[in-house]
């Protein structure tokens, strides 16, 4: 962050559950120096690229915060606009054996939102039960759709793993 751009208290908005989700996201994209020309990057590549965004801050935040009502945090893998990957780069296992960060970036959770060209989620879990005994499976992937239904989060599906895009 740049010296000009701190202003008092600006680490203490991240700790104010007065606070909404929202309104902290929106401080920090606005008010940091090096988030804003990330911004510019990224609003670059996307004109460049001829893409449209597919969700919003909102729906973003939306999906976060339902996240937190499943059994478990669905791992994902995301690519973001200014990486050189390719959709067959970006994949997830069929059973990962991880759970996904879903906490605000603040937190070193997701990406910043505007970053996210989209990700991939697979809401299973391998929960790891010993050397000699197969992993116990966990398996959100009716209640994890219902929730992508339910906010009206445009999504593709493809054997298990949802595919939610930022820009198309």
């Amino acid at each position: 962050m740049e010296k000009g751009d701190q202003h008092p208290g600006h680490f203490s908005i991240f700790e104010d559950a007065n606070v909404s989700e929202r309104e902290k996201y929106k401080y920090y994209i606005q008010n940091d120096g090096e988030t804003r020309e990330l911004r510019e990057k990224v609003r670059k590549v996307v004109a460049g690229k001829g893409l449209s965004a597919v969700m919003n801050d909102t729906k973003w935040l939306e999906l976060q915060s339902a996240v937190a009502k499943l059994p478990f945090a669905p791992p994902y893998v995301e690519k973001l606009i200014l990486e050189n990957k390719t959709f067959a780069e970006v994949q997830i296992d069929h059973q990962p054996h991880w759970l996904g960060d879903w906490n605000p970036f603040y937190k070193e959770g997701m990406s910043l939102f505007f970053a996210i060209e989209y990700i991939k989620v697979r809401p299973q879990f391998a929960e790891y039960q010993g050397r000699l005994v197969s992993p116990k499976i966990h398996d959100a992937t009716d209640a994890f759709e219902q929730l992508l239904n339910e906010l009206n989060i445009p999504y593709e599906e493809d054997n298990g793993t949802f595919t939610i895009y930022g820009y198309r």
